[in-house]
């Protein structure tokens, strides 16, 4: 009834249109993700904000239009990267993932995922210490005064966590990861497993029960766990440049930014 009225010569036209661009033997998804793309082109131009929010969900992330690392340089997108997965903005000068992208991929997300919890808690101690909690602001102290033989105490209080001997932390870490990585193990190996994003016990407030926002926090994800991984190599060039936590060296840079910078860091 919608197409009712509608000249057939326009129509066919619309089509041949169609066809060129998804090509001959299109997939359904194909013309979906088409449409798609039509729809939230047609929202941002007619302003049309409800419809961009359900239509724009994904485009703007995954697919052949999805933004590029460098705007107007399709031809600098490497073949095998065809904006099929979250984070993808076509970078791989030296072609890492040409061969085993999804590993790749993988293998990304998983140190991300390990330096946004360290970035966490090396800031975390600082805003304690600086909050006036007897914590050492340097994060780099409590191993190393483990390895001098030295006690460390949970929020500075004896009373939470004691630890003192390095062999049983050890022991004990070495133990709890090796059965996180193996539950991970045979948690990915079972059907029907969502590799990195198993949901379940591991999505307690179900924030992937929405599909298309499921996709749109994959996303997310990687690129703070990309910015994780880029703060914690600052965190350890400055630990070990300037001997002082991340807080101290902002505060000093602050205090005297034309003084104090990255290449007098060094000195």
């Amino acid at each position: 009834n919608q197409l009712k009225g509608v000249n057939p010569a326009t129509l066919a036209k619309v089509g041949k249109a169609v066809t060129q661009l998804v090509g001959p033997n299109a997939s359904p998804a194909q013309y979906k993700q088409l449409a798609n793309e039509v729809a939230c082109a047609t929202a941002i131009q007619g302003k049309n904000n409800f419809l961009r929010d359900a239509a724009c969900a994904n485009v703007e992330w995954y697919g052949p239009n999805r933004q590029n690392w460098y705007p107007g340089g399709k031809d600098v997108v490497p073949p095998h990267l065809k904006g099929e997965l979250p984070g993808d903005f076509g970078f791989d000068p030296w072609n890492l993932g040409e061969d085993d992208l999804q590993e790749r991929a993988n293998e990304e997300l998983y140190h991300g995922r390990w330096a946004m919890l360290g970035a966490a808690g090396i800031l975390g101690q600082d805003v304690l210490s600086k909050m006036g909690y007897p914590i050492d602001a340097k994060w780099w102290n409590p191993g190393k005064q483990l390895l001098e033989g030295k006690p460390i105490d949970y929020l500075g209080n004896p009373n939470f966590v004691h630890a003192s001997n390095i062999a049983a932390i050890f022991v004990a870490q070495f133990f709890l990861m090796a059965g996180a990585e193996i539950y991970r193990g045979y948690y990915e190996s079972e059907e029907g497993s969502q590799g990195m994003y198993p949901g379940g016990m591991f999505d307690p407030l179900k924030l992937a029960k929405d599909p298309k926002k499921m996709q749109e926090l994959k996303v997310k994800e990687i690129k703070n766990g990309r910015v994780a991984m880029l703060a914690m190599l600052g965190f350890y060039v400055q630990g070990f440049s300037t001997g002082k936590s991340p807080l101290d060296n902002l505060n000093d840079h602050l205090a005297d930014p034309f003084n104090v910078h990255a290449p007098t860091s060094f000195n």
